[in-house]
């Protein structure tokens, strides 16, 4: 029989499991992860460039344990392969990779902004506003990771003022997904001025109210992105490093 006082500490304990896991802090599984994952993106860990355990688990301090555990997690996710007895490779970036992804982001997109036209508050056009102007110094890497920020944002508040929760995860799976290709179009080039223009355009005519002329936008911002970006990909100019 469970006595009262016995009851009482199990709840206490239960109250308190999220406040003791928050002070436990990330497992060192997760720091990898999590590291490893933000390399990965920014094309820091250069896309076809082969690491290993051992190099990994030295420079975060760590065994290689969890830095294995970490890297099945970012084979599964697609962003390293596992090349058998020897290392991993960061999965390469390839044409048919990204016209894939700006097919579906096309589809995706475009029914967001048709559905945000209806929902977007005047707030939230602001705050689009604000983030259509970040700009980028390609030689100075904060300012490059500042500017992707900016546009990642830019794009997830339109899909945040549909109110539709469905649309949020898929956007923000979708922009995980693109993140290094815009990495290398940032670096190939000065893209200020294009993103500056193609968004804030995007805003006004979002204030029109009008979806189809805010979907042929979208549209035509994005297949922006993937001619520029195929241009890189197809001459091979896409292995840039960050400093």
């Amino acid at each position: 029989m469970t006595s009262r006082s016995d009851e009482g500490s199990t709840n206490l304990y239960q109250d308190l499991r999220p406040v003791l896991a928050r002070k436990a802090g990330p497992t060192l599984m997760e720091r990898a992860y999590t590291e490893l994952r933000r390399e990965i993106l920014s094309c820091r860990l250069e896309p076809g460039s082969e690491i290993s355990e051992t190099d990994i688990a030295q420079r975060l301090s760590m065994s290689k344990t969890p830095v294995r555990e970490a890297l099945g997690r970012l084979r599964i996710e697609g962003f390293v392969r596992a090349i058998p007895r020897r290392c991993y490779q960061i999965s390469p970036l390839t044409v048919g990779d990204m016209n894939a992804l700006f097919d579906v982001r096309t589809i995706v997109e475009g029914g967001i902004v048709e559905l945000a036209v209806e929902r977007i508050t005047e707030q939230q056009l602001n705050e689009l506003d604000r983030l259509a102007d970040a700009s980028y110094d390609r030689e100075t890497t904060a300012s490059l990771d500042t500017f992707i920020k900016a546009n990642r944002e830019f794009h997830l508040a339109i899909a945040a003022s549909t109110e539709n929760y469905r649309l949020q995860e898929m956007t923000v799976h979708q922009l995980d997904e693109l993140e290094r290709y815009f990495y290398v179009g940032a670096l190939s080039r000065d893209i200020n001025t294009e993103v500056h223009t193609d968004h804030h355009r995007i805003v006004e005519i979002l204030r029109t109210r009008d979806p189809f002329a805010a979907r042929k936008a979208i549209i035509s911002h994005n297949e922006g992105t993937r001619h520029a970006l195929f241009e890189v990909i197809s001459n091979g100019r896409h292995n840039i490093r960050l400093g």
